[in-house]
């Protein structure tokens, strides 16, 4: 009945691992949380239309959903360094300009999200999958020492997402996927049961949060 905490409890348990073994990130890993941790709140938009799972107190947007972006923003905006055991440097002052990157990002993410909600008429979860491409796209095209970070970033989340996922689906609460998400709205294509839509989020969003500290914060790579 509480598959949607339980399943949390996989990524808290990941969010701690990391946190403790690079020292050195623990800041980018809260900012990264802290900033994500929000678009929980965007859970009312997609409960019972996307998915439907078991939430405390059926609640709408849920608790675990607060809990759920904390933790996968902090995980993916330091999972390229911890693989590939990368550092974070001060960025030269006059090549980035955090604040034009930040109204120029958070203008591609809106500006995203509001045409291809209201004017295409897209259901959310394409329009986010969308924004949050165009969103990594735009940091690549301002930021090209953050490219490789960007793609690789984004790569490295989705093994992380469709293996914990896998797991939950196959093992702890078998077929919870054909179950909780309401597949009358999705395209209907599954990976090992795993819906595409799902695939191609974890994909954008550890594109998108991977390279977000260095971009706002200014740092770069070593």
């Amino acid at each position: 009945m509480y598959e949607y905490l339980i399943g949390n409890l996989f990524f808290v348990a990941f969010w701690f691992i990391l946190y403790f073994i690079r020292k050195d990130l623990r800041k980018e890993m809260i900012f990264a949380s802290l900033l994500c941790m929000p678009l929980g709140l965007s859970e009312v938009f997609f409960i019972p239309h996307y998915w439907n799972p078991h939430r405390l107190f059926n609640l709408n947007p849920a608790i675990e959903s607060l809990l759920f972006c904390f933790t996968v923003g902090g995980i993916a905006a330091v999972l390229y360094e911890v693989v590939l055991k990368k550092h974070l440097k001060k960025a030269r002052e006059k090549r980035i300009k955090t604040k034009r990157h930040f109204y120029a990002l958070a203008g591609v993410l809106i500006f995203s999200l509001i045409s291809f909600s209201f004017i295409f008429k897209m259901d959310l979860i394409y329009t986010a999958i969308i924004a949050m491409a165009l969103g990594a796209v735009a940091i690549m095209l301002s930021r090209k020492d953050l490219i490789k970070e960007t793609i690789f970033g984004g790569v490295l989340f989705l093994i992380i997402y469709f293996v914990l996922l896998f797991i939950l689906n196959t093992f702890i609460f078998p077929d919870i996927i054909a179950k909780a998400w309401n597949f009358e709205h999705l395209f209907g294509i599954t990976i090992f049961k795993i819906p595409l839509e799902e695939i191609l989020w974890a994909l954008t969003f550890g594109s998108l949060w991977a390279p977000i500290y260095e971009d706002l914060k200014g740092y770069t790579l070593k």
